[in-house]
């Protein structure tokens, strides 16, 4: 059954996952280049120097791609599911209705997380060979609140598209908003390490607010 399910949603949303997920890339390599270049045009030491008093990522082009990746994957995913009605008819398959919904999420969380961490690698290899390893884990632990961002933006926009009534899903997206804000305060190396586990904890526990908008849907609540 999980298998069945994987395979319908990647039919209906491979050609964006397949899309998003090569721009997210592109805008990767692009920043993983451009510190290569500035490297060649300044130096690396004045390129270390920079890391060290302005405590900058420089990759901050990265900043939003991932979530709004993740925001449009669970658009693409739900959004006709609760458009054309069809959500009421996979709930009628005989299983349990939370497994189902919770597999086809799982199905985009596992497809943000493995081209986050293809994302993360690229970085990785890309810089290893320019940047000390204290700068190059300062990069990578200040990008990993905006991929954990894009994995939640997914999980909180599923959370509102599949909610049938407009007012709760308005507040929703409210709420929505400023937990997502709150994976963007800074661009500042390091400044995120000691909360990195909150955010990832965070990002799970909203994966159990759409039992809020799937109870909403069974009980049929409308405006």
């Amino acid at each position: 059954m999980l298998y069945a399910i994987f395979y319908k949603e990647w039919i209906k949303t491979r050609w964006y996952y397949i899309i998003a997920s090569a721009v997210l890339l592109g805008f990767v390599c692009y920043a993983a280049l451009y510190l290569n270049r500035v490297g060649d045009l300044a130096g690396m030491k004045n390129l270390w120097d920079y890391f060290l008093i302005k405590n900058d990522s420089l990759i901050s082009i990265v900043k939003y791609i991932p979530l709004i990746v993740g925001i449009g994957g669970a658009v693409s995913q739900f959004a006709p599911e609760m458009y054309r009605k069809c959500l009421k008819l996979t709930l009628h398959l005989p299983c349990n209705e939370y497994f189902l919904v919770g597999s086809m999420m799982l199905y985009g969380c596992g497809i943000m997380v493995a081209v986050s961490i293809v994302s993360l690698t690229i970085l990785f290899l890309t810089l290893n060979g320019i940047l000390p390893p204290e700068i190059i884990s300062g990069i990578l632990q200040a990008s990993i609140p905006w991929f954990l961002a894009g994995v939640c933006g997914y999980l909180l926009t599923t959370w509102v598209v599949l909610q049938p009534v407009t007012k709760k899903r308005i507040l929703q997206a409210i709420l929505g908003a400023f937990v997502l804000r709150t994976f963007f305060l800074t661009d500042t190396m390091q400044a995120y390490t000691p909360s990195i586990w909150i955010f990832a904890a965070t990002t799970v526990l909203t994966a159990l607010l759409t039992i809020i908008s799937l109870n909403d849907f069974k009980e049929g609540r409308q405006d």
